[in-house]
């Protein structure tokens, strides 16, 4: 049976509340945050939680201007090195069991590719949160590290990232070549090979909540192997064309039923006659073989 996305289904296997409270405790400690203001403390935390080291200063006149200074400005600072550790830790609890490919991508990435890219991505995520994350992210932290040029200035200040996330859903794989500037040749043209490329997986997730459920809305089976074709081709094709595939698949689809059942249809019909033609036959031989035997009576 086909899954759901986890792009979709972002509340699911979220960090177990024993971390969350050590996470938020730290947090707590860092800045200095006392019992005596529980409820902007507790609004302090979950706004770095959700919006990164950025939203802290809204709360600027809440905390300790040295420790405010410290923690707001420093590139290595307690707050920013704990909210990486928070957000990765976030991602791992979210996809391992969903997505392992993505974990061992970000693996690879940390690891053996490409580590201050990796670094540079986690801490603009620990910086600025959900911001740039969008509704998937998954599809957007790929993005963020196959597309290297474009870095946190260009996030910032262009809408480049905006312009190639619109473009990349709406008209599906193929078409990051027209974004060829901000994406070494050699990843892009791994990228392009299905068979190879992480931003395909990342598109099938993106699009399956959607494809996923106009199926069914439409009664196709979800064991139909329709499911995982059409999430291929709108991954590849993006969504403008996929939708039209979808609408001939769902319009194939239902002609096949149709036909089917008119064929059940017609073989209950028959079926149906010849049981009624058999069951008069016999009436009418009993009636015969009962009228002749009072005959000869």
């Amino acid at each position: 049976m086909a899954e759901l996305s986890f792009c979709a289904k972002s509340n699911d296997n979220t960090i177990a509340d024993d971390e969350l409270k050590s996470f938020r405790n730290e947090i707590s400690s860092i800045l200095g945050l006392h019992d005596d203001i529980d409820e902007i403390k507790d609004q302090i935390i979950d706004d770095l939680l959700n919006n990164g080291r950025q939203s802290l200063a809204k709360y600027e006149d809440d905390i300790k201007p040295k420790i405010y200074r410290v923690e707001m400005n420093s590139a290595d600072s307690k707050l920013i090195v704990l909210l990486k550790k928070y957000f990765y830790r976030r991602w791992e609890t979210q996809y391992k069991l969903s997505n392992e490919w993505f974990i061992s991508f970000l693996t690879q990435y940390h690891n053996e590719k490409a580590s201050d890219l990796y670094e540079r991505v986690l801490a603009h995520t620990a910086e600025n949160g959900n911001k740039y994350l969008k509704n998937c992210p998954i599809l957007s932290i790929v993005l963020q590290l196959l597309f290297e040029n474009i870095d946190d200035e260009c996030l910032k200040s262009t809408g480049t990232f905006d312009d190639l996330w619109l473009t990349i859903t709406n008209e599906g794989l193929k078409s990051i070549t027209k974004y060829s500037n901000y994406i070494k040749e050699e990843v892009m043209n791994e990228q392009l090979d299905k068979s190879q490329s992480i931003l395909f997986r990342a598109l099938r997730e993106y699009h399956r909540p959607q494809v996923f459920s106009l199926l069914k809305e439409h009664n196709v089976p979800e064991t139909d192997t329709v499911y995982d074709s059409t999430l291929d081709e709108v991954a590849e094709n993006g969504w403008l064309t996929g939708k039209d595939d979808i609408e001939q698949k769902i319009t194939s689809k239902s002609d096949q039923i149709l036909h089917s059942n008119q064929q059940q249809q017609e073989a209950a019909d028959q079926h149906k006659t010849l049981v009624n033609t058999h069951s008069t036959s016999s009436l009418i031989e009993e009636a015969t073989g009962s009228n002749e035997g009072q005959g000869n009576l």
